[in-house]
């Protein structure tokens, strides 16, 4: 399927962007949680689990809501990349902040937990959307150049 202008309609890989969006800021809590338990701080360890669980609930609600399913040419895709991003560290900071002040943590341990789960969630999610438009980018140039 092509779009109108002659570009090529993919749709994301959505499991794929499912699990990056949960797999690596929970991970990362985990790993927090355990480290924490082991320094004999668990309250400090949890706070890095409840990083992990706001980064990967926003994730999963905005990779939803620019549903990755449908078919879009690459340039639709880009706009809604910016989209995402914009909601994602909006959502999760908000969140944070409800946190904060909800339970009042320490603060430094607060912002550098939620800092390594969503940048590990967002490094892992920009494989995720760019792999596809690498992909349609390498072949529209071969076509290109046999032509």
């Amino acid at each position: 399927m092509t779009h109108p202008a002659g570009m090529p309609l993919m749709p994301l890989p959505t499991g794929k962007l499912l699990l990056a969006s949960t797999a690596g800021p929970l991970g990362v809590g985990l790993l927090w949680l355990v480290i924490g338990g082991l320094n004999g701080s668990w309250p400090n360890g949890l706070i890095g689990l409840w990083s992990g669980c706001i980064v990967a609930a926003v994730g999963v609600g905005t990779d939803l809501m620019v549903t990755p399913w449908r078919p879009r040419p690459a340039t639709g895709w880009m706009n809604l990349w910016i989209l995402h991003s914009i909601l994602r560290v909006g959502g999760s900071i908000g969140l944070v902040i409800l946190l904060y002040s909800a339970s009042s943590p320490d603060p430094a341990n607060l912002l550098f937990s939620y800092l390594a789960c969503f940048l590990v969630g967002l490094a892992w999610g920009t494989a995720v959307w760019t792999e596809p438009l690498r992909r349609s980018g390498r072949q529209a140039t071969r076509k290109q150049q046999a032509e």
